[in-house]
């Protein structure tokens, strides 16, 4: 099986590795296939300001620096540009145009935020605990469900928006609320994941196992769930899997769980990225969206 990471951070962003150190240990680590996707820069009239998003006078810099090193690699490592782009409705999403002039080799749309519609108040759910607390009891008046319901129905309009090929950490608002780990969670949750695959299986659009948080020891599953992968097995929403990598220590991080949780959620096969409109050749998933190849799991 060829191992891969297209949800990876660097120094341009909230990453401690530079891209050549991603590079070089990718390789060492055998990986076939490296992405960057760097927290895009948020519209500045959003008025947001995090120290984690990569800077608008650097997006350049960013790119240049991912050309080149697909060039340098060129023959030991298959080396992709991306972005992982927030959707925050009515201010940013994965399909914004201001993207386009950068021949990206793919987006991959997340959701972090919860907001106010004027954006007076927000709060990320994957921050820290004290942060999603307090966001949920001043918008939410401590009613988790409701802020359950807030992030679904926003990954939601994000799918439905479209202009993205990889859903980045699908159910990441469980990170905060151990309530929610183990598929411990209420009906009106898993009606809004329902929602949710009812449109995304529609769509050419790939989900990531997101092994992030086992890698940071954050928390002990994977992104998206055991229930909701046998969910996603129903409506055949082909995978692929991510490190999340933001250090060269994340790289295939805990990949061996993700393959675990997969085959008992009943995947036999993951796709990876083979580059833009690519898909050719014996292991072709006629299936999945175009650029993407089938394998099967170990």
């Amino acid at each position: 099986m060829n191992y891969a990471c297209l949800h990876t951070h660097t120094t341009f962003c909230d990453g401690k590795n530079t891209i050549e150190e991603l590079c070089q240990a990718a390789w060492e680590q055998g990986l076939s296939i490296l992405g960057f996707s760097a927290h895009a820069p948020l519209p500045p009239e959003s008025g947001i300001s995090t120290d984690w998003h990569l800077r608008q006078d650097k997006l350049e810099a960013y790119i240049e620096a991912v050309q080149k090193a697909k060039k340098a690699w060129e023959g030991r490592l298959s080396i992709f540009l991306g972005l992982e782009i927030d959707y925050i409705q009515g201010v940013s999403e994965p399909a914004d145009h201001r993207f386009d002039t950068y021949d990206l080799d793919y987006r991959i749309g997340s959701v972090h935020y919860i907001t106010k519609p004027d954006l007076s108040y927000y709060f990320t759910v994957d921050g820290p605990a004290t942060e999603w607390q307090e966001g949920v009891r001043e918008l939410f008046s401590g009613d988790y469900e409701a802020a359950g319901h807030a992030y679904w129905t926003a990954v939601k309009g994000m799918v439905q928006a479209g202009g993205f090929d990889i859903v980045g950490h699908i159910d990441l608002v469980k990170k905060n609320h151990q309530n929610w780990w183990n598929d411990q969670t209420p009906e009106s949750y898993k009606r809004d994941v329902q929602r949710v695959l009812e449109v995304l299986h529609k769509r050419p659009i790939v989900v990531e196992v997101n092994t992030g948080a086992l890698n940071r020891g954050s928390m002990p599953e994977t992104y998206p769930s055991a229930g909701i992968l046998r969910e996603m097995l129903h409506y055949t929403i082909p995978v692929t899997i991510n490190a999340d990598a933001h250090s060269t220590s994340h790289l295939r991080g805990h990949y061996d769980t993700a393959i675990e949780v997969l085959k008992k959620s009943g995947y036999r096969e993951i796709v990876n990225f083979g580059g833009k409109q690519k898909s050719k050749g014996p292991l072709a998933n006629a299936r999945g969206p175009a650029g993407w190849i089938s394998e099967l799991l170990p």
